[in-house]
């Protein structure tokens, strides 16, 4: 495919996830109208019509999109898509979406509940898509939902890369020991156990300095999540050893926080030096706690065992939340991935597949980007 062959398509008005992906691409996004006629409700209570404004006739065209407000941007991408593909004449269109809607409702929890995740599904192969690309899903069994070709990222390198860059930093700042022996990546629930062990062996992989294989510790929490108060957990304790060590918790989505919070909280009552937490997909909801009080999700951080937060910038409006709250940006780190869809986008391009491209690459630091740090870092407590 020449580079004239393909165009870009942002998914809804003013997406710096597309902006960012353009720019990396070093093409421009093609223009596109979003007219939005209100209803007495206000914005986003009326329809909206799209209009491309460019001739994309035999072109392969990637549509851009990183979820801010679902349902009603759900409406504009299917709209944009069959817009491409029926109004335009466009040869190919593909879905470049970081986080799928609705993949949280990848299974049925009671009888007569929907499967949204499936339905999403079902409605992007109607308007006539052709591809999908995203990251970090919810559960791997959402692929069995797509009848097309689906292209799923693993952001798993780049965290492998991001936790061996810190704890290099830590062996020079503090003393910790060498590969890895001081720390301990913890898995916060069930579902995150497979992947936390791949995690640690790509973690394994940047700090060995032999030939042997190192082979990180490994934490579990035990927790029952409490399905009439949905944003709490229940903590059943910590397998694993974790005095004295710096603990990583992993997961792909953090909602209002309850189970990395008690993750953490565990880990520190036995004895964790450090705990961080990295997660993909951040919405950072506001909770209730036990008491019925409202409390915000940067108060909640602040209050909670976590010393730092670590998440990527599939959610552009958590990004930009972090940089106007202090109180969130002081445990905060934010991870752009831009370069990771980028490089995707053009082995895609090339006819090569994912799991190529992450073989050709030798340094997984260039497939990401640090937007945000807390100034100061937080410091590693004393080994009690």
């Amino acid at each position: 495919m020449s580079s004239d062959d393909f165009v870009l398509l942002p998914g809804r008005h003013g997406d710096p996830f597309a902006r960012e992906v353009a720019r990396y691409l070093e093409r421009g996004l093609c223009p596109v109208e979003f007219v939005e006629f209100r209803d007495d409700g206000g914005p986003m209570s009326g329809e909206t019509k799209i209009e491309i404004r460019q001739n994309i006739r035999g072109k392969h065209a990637y549509v851009l999109w990183s979820i801010a407000f679902t349902n009603y941007e759900l409406m504009q991408v299917l709209q944009l898509i069959d817009t491409a593909r029926l109004s335009c004449g466009a040869r190919s269109v593909s879905l470049i979406c970081p986080e799928l809607p609705c993949a949280r409702q990848d299974k049925t929890h009671e009888r007569r509940e929907s499967l949204s995740s499936r339905l999403v599904a079902r409605l992007l192969e109607y308007v006539g898509l052709d591809e999908v690309m995203t990251c970090d899903l919810h559960s791997d069994q959402i692929e069995g939902h797509f009848r097309i070709p689906l292209d799923h990222i693993r952001t798993r390198p780049v965290w492998g890369h991001y936790i061996a860059r810190r704890y290099k930093e830590w062996m020079t700042d503090y003393g910790l020991a060498a590969e890895g022996a001081d720390l301990v990546l913890g898995v916060p629930d069930a579902g995150a156990s497979r992947a936390v062990r791949e995690l640690s062996d790509d973690v394994g992989r940047n700090l060995k300095t032999s030939a042997r294989k190192i082979k990180i510790q490994l934490c579990h929490h035990d927790k029952m999540r409490l399905w009439e108060r949905p944003h709490e957990v229940q903590t059943h304790g910590l397998l694993g050893n974790v005095r004295g060590k710096v603990v990583w918790f992993s997961d792909d989505l953090l909602s209002s926080g309850g189970t990395l919070f008690a993750a953490a909280a565990a880990a520190r009552a036995n004895g964790a030096r450090y705990v961080a937490c990295s997660v993909t997909h951040a919405h950072g909801f506001d909770r209730t706690d036990a008491d019925g009080v409202l409390k915000g999700f940067a108060e909640a951080l602040h209050e909670s065992s976590i010393d730092e937060l670590c998440v990527t910038d599939t959610h552009p409006r958590f990004l930009e939340r972090v940089r106007r709250d202090p109180l969130l940006a002081a445990k905060t780190t934010v991870l752009a991935v831009t370069p990771l869809f980028g490089e995707d986008i053009q082995r895609l391009r090339s006819g090569n597949t994912i799991k190529e491209m992450m073989k050709e690459i030798p340094d997984y630091g260039r497939l990401y980007t640090v937007a945000h740090e807390p100034d100061p870092r937080p410091r590693l407590r004393p080994p009690a």
